[in-house]
């Protein structure tokens, strides 16, 4: 099977995105040019999709596709296939969202010092317990593949807040890193413990020699966009999310 560098258009070379997510690839079919790019991740039985580029030509891309059904679909923001292929594919509208990195060594926050990292077979239960409450919805669990670890504030004796790391890229790539599973409980959202936990997290990974660090929020979101953009992060890309009827979480 070919390299992904190898048989994408020479713009998409350097795409943080598609270089972050090709360790997680096993087979990927890419039809379009330069102006816009169509992956076809997981072979022909079910793909999943993923547009980058003009957002009326990735529509016309996925409207030319003779595919079906998927298990999931992200195109840029802009771009509406037509019901008719929708359908086809077995999806309906899931969300909206964006992908945002940075190699920049963030500004020190107040409470980064409180920022410990957590052991992974050790501390699985305490980070999954404190998921259930801070972030019910995530995909993300210390025993899932590619995990470098996970951070986590503690209050009143439990963790208060927490966030993971995964390793993305591909062979001959500059490694970067992925935050995913943040989580603050209720009661400790707007003291800065998420910003605490970003900052600490995106300093670790930038001096352990990550190329960049990456993390996808959901578009709605304006306190978690404000708050990354203030430490450093820049947004690279706005998606649209078609999924399943049946999913309630995005596939991580």
């Amino acid at each position: 099977m070919a390299d992904l560098l190898e048989v994408l258009p020479p713009r998409w070379r350097q795409d943080r995105i598609l270089l972050g997510d090709r360790v997680r690839w096993d087979a990927v079919e890419v039809v379009g040019d330069d102006d816009a790019v169509l992956l076809l991740v997981g072979g022909p039985d079910r793909p999943s999709l993923l547009g980058r580029g003009d957002p009326a030509l990735v529509e016309r891309l996925v409207d030319g596709l003779d595919v079906g059904p998927a298990r999931w679909m992200s195109v840029p923001r802009g771009a509406h296939p037509s019901a008719e292929t929708v359908a086809r594919l077995g999806l309906v509208p899931f969300s909206t969202w964006e992908w945002l990195s940075t190699d920049v060594v963030p500004p020190a926050v107040d409470g980064e010092g409180a920022v410990r990292a957590l052991d992974l077979d050790a501390d699985a239960e305490a980070i999954r317990a404190c998921l259930r409450e801070a972030n019910p919805g995530t995909s993300a669990d210390p025993a899932g593949p590619h995990e470098i670890g996970w951070w986590g504030v503690e209050a009143d004796g439990v963790l208060g807040g927490v966030v993971g790391v995964v390793e993305r890229g591909g062979p001959g790539d500059g490694r970067s890193w992925h935050l995913h599973g943040l989580g603050v409980r209720p009661h400790l959202r707007g003291t800065g413990t998420g910003t605490a936990l970003t900052a600490a997290v995106v300093r670790a990974a930038l001096t352990a020699g990550a190329s960049w660090v990456s993390l996808g929020m959901y578009a709605q979101n304006d306190t978690a966009r404000r708050l990354y953009h203030r430490l450093g992060f820049r947004t690279d890309a706005e998606f649209r999310s078609f999924a399943p009827p049946e999913a309630d979480r995005s596939p991580g």
